[in-house]
């Protein structure tokens, strides 16, 4: 008996080391995320946040060719769901005449405008002008430098070394006056377009995105999985999509988030700096350049719309931080 009872907590605890672990949720998972980053998941809450001002009723039987910022995709989008107002709403008293630069109230959480709008409606306006000009911004520039930096940082050599020079002498030029350039000579129309917008942005990201893919590349290449690729046979263009693209998609997205809050920065600056040379309407940038002269008697029309640019850059950052440290498996705690 002495022995049978010895032997059954051995047995059992033998049983126990083979029992799998629970299965943790999403909302676990999102539990824990917000533990460890809580300042990624304040970031990730800004961000979502700007999502939601730019989403509004689809209109999927109008469709026609893409443009920005209503139409980013092919089909239409009706008025944001977050705004009260339309985007030209003029606003009069009982007198007839404009409730110009009123301050924040219940009707104008944020005031009026020297025009009468209201400030909010066209913040909510202004984040899908900004987040749809950033993302095809940083589409660009990323399908384009992620697409030569593998490619040189595999092939390294001359190819390598002359794709680097280019870069550097594109650096070279400061990347406001080279947007302000593209957008002044505007190849497509004389006229302001965010298209010619978001492709200038584009195009200065371009060496940034495409030195960290090369970086990145450079180290990847080195590994023992693509050695053992090339022992089997598989060809340059086959290790370089299947074994070394997989493997830097994390530091690709990284780049991509923490990229948008620089490309809507940016946005804005230009806005701001050549008002004339962008497409009027709603932006934050031109709204800054409007509240300028009005600082000292009426801040909140420039703390709005400062505040929203911002909100938006604060966020990205943020939240691309906190994924750089999920996505990075040297940085996990």
């Amino acid at each position: 008996m002495a022995v049978e009872g010895q032997g059954t907590p051995a047995g059992g605890e033998a049983a126990s080391e083979f029992v799998l672990p629970k299965q943790t949720t999403m909302l676990q998972h999102v539990w824990r995320f917000i533990i460890r980053k809580p300042l990624g998941a304040f970031g990730v809450f800004l961000v979502m946040f700007l999502v939601a001002m730019t989403l509004g009723t689809p209109q999927l039987t109008d469709w026609d060719v893409p443009n920005l910022p209503d139409r980013p995709l092919g089909f239409q989008l009706g008025d944001p769901w977050m705004s009260r107002y339309g985007v030209e709403e003029k606003f009069t008293n009982a007198e007839s005449r404009l409730i110009q630069q009123e301050s924040p109230s219940g009707a104008h959480w944020l005031g009026t405008d020297k025009n009468g709008r209201d400030t909010w409606a066209r913040i909510v306006f202004g984040a899908r002008r900004s987040m749809f000009v950033g993302l095809w911004a940083l589409m660009f520039a990323t399908l384009i430098g992620a697409g030569i930096g593998v490619v040189t940082g595999y092939f390294r050599g001359w190819l390598d070394t002359g794709v680097q020079r280019i870069m550097d002498a594109l650096q070279s030029f400061p990347p406001l006056i080279a947007i302000i350039l593209i957008v002044t000579i505007n190849p497509l129309s004389g006229q302001p377009n965010l298209i010619v917008i978001a492709a200038a942005l584009g195009i200065v990201g371009v060496p940034s995105v495409q030195r960290i893919t090369r970086g990145v590349v450079l180290s990847t290449r080195e590994q023992q999985y693509v050695e053992a690729a090339r022992v089997i046979g598989a060809t340059d263009i086959r290790t370089m999509w299947y074994y070394i693209l997989p493997n830097i998609f994390a530091s690709i997205i990284i780049v991509f988030s923490t990229g948008l809050g620089v490309a809507i920065l940016a946005e804005a600056a230009l806005s701001f700096i050549v008002p004339d040379k962008v497409p009027q309407g709603a932006s934050w940038g031109l709204m800054l350049a409007e509240a300028q002269s009005f600082l000292v008697e009426k801040p909140w029309m420039g703390i709005s719309s400062a505040g929203a640019i911002a909100v938006a850059v604060l966020g990205f950052n943020l939240a691309g931080d906190a994924l750089r440290d999920v996505l990075d498996p040297r940085l996990r705690i």
